[in-house]
């Protein structure tokens, strides 16, 4: 930028800006009446569910039901993974008229439901219990 725009940016902005508003002492009687502490019983209720969720997690053994939808999405990227080569070369390919070419974007499409569905579905495991 030259000297030029500095002063032009300069001028738009002492333009624009406001004025302080008077509120003769408004705000500052605002703040004074605002409870100083935060309110311990909040605190205590949070703390009180953060247990019984984690007592509940340690009850249901939910450290499986992660582990099974870890596994699940893993397997779901490594299918993709594997398939991708093959999916990009349709040359390679010779299912000897057995399934048309379109049938394996609906393959590729299908798998990705399923990968966003069981991450969805983790989401709301983890929401419901949480």
């Amino acid at each position: 930028m030259n000297e030029n725009d500095n002063i032009l940016l300069e001028q738009f902005f002492k333009e624009a800006a406001m004025p302080p508003l008077e509120d003769d002492g408004f705000s500052e009687r605002v703040m004074q009446r605002l409870p100083r502490r935060s309110n311990w019983l909040v605190h205590l209720w949070t703390l009180f569910c953060v247990g019984v969720a984690m007592a509940i997690f340690i009850q249901t053994q939910g450290w499986k039901a992660l582990a099974s939808y870890a596994m699940l999405f893993l397997t779901h990227v490594e299918v993709l993974v594997r398939t991708l080569p093959t999916m990009l070369d349709l040359s390679a390919i010779d299912l000897s008229g057995l399934m048309p070419q379109t049938s394996i974007l609906e393959i590729v499409l299908s798998l990705m439901v399923l990968m966003v569905l069981s991450v969805i579905g983790l989401t709301r495991w983890v929401s419901r219990w949480a």
